[in-house]
């Protein structure tokens, strides 16, 4: 997740124009404090979507909604479709938690393989709007690269398919036919 909260930053800074705002994204801008924050969202009929520089919200009536923090490949699942605009920073968040029940984990279940599925959307559509190259050179710059950008797509479908309760190995196993191999190339 730290990866694609990165390669969507570079989304904002692209040079032909704001791919998060091409993709119909609203900038939402925090404008009352000295260090502001913005909200990109996302609101299409049942589907709400935020994105943060410290992680992602992925809403569906009916379901509720997920957070996915930045730092954390943890879900986290609240009976909320949307959120409010004012919120710019994690502690504004309402609370989630695990889902307690049946009833809550279907929803859970539902909603974790469709963020994770509209996350390969997106990232088909960069690919398919700007090209190859520039999300090449997005995870290049960036620090700790970990999913190579011609398998990112194919790697958040690939997770989709997986339960987060039952994930038995750590990610990087688990996703290791995706991966840029760690040392000298």
């Amino acid at each position: 997740m730290e990866q694609q909260v990165w390669c969507w930053g570079r989304d904002v800074e692209h040079p032909d124009g704001n791919l998060l705002v091409d993709f119909g994204f609203e900038r939402h801008r925090e404008r009352c404090t000295d260090d502001p924050s913005t909200c990109y969202r996302l609101d299409q009929d049942q589907l709400h979507v935020s994105l943060w520089g410290f992680g992602m919200f992925f809403g569906l009536r009916e379901l509720g909604g997920l957070y996915l923090d930045r730092f954390d490949f943890c879900p986290e699942w609240a009976p909320v479709e949307a959120l409010s605009l004012a919120i710019h920073w994690p502690d504004e968040l309402p609370v989630f938690a695990r889902p307690q029940g049946k009833s809550q984990w279907q929803r859970a279940r539902q909603l974790w393989k469709s963020t994770l599925l509209w996350i390969a959307n997106y990232e088909s559509w960069v690919r398919s709007t700007v090209g190859l190259a520039y999300r090449r050179e997005c995870v290049a710059n960036w620090l700790r690269p970990f999913v190579r950008a011609e398998k990112t797509a194919a790697a958040w479908r690939f997770l989709s398919r997986q339960g987060w309760e039952q994930l038995d190995q750590p990610l990087t196993q688990t996703l290791k036919r995706y991966t840029i191999p760690a040392g000298p190339q």
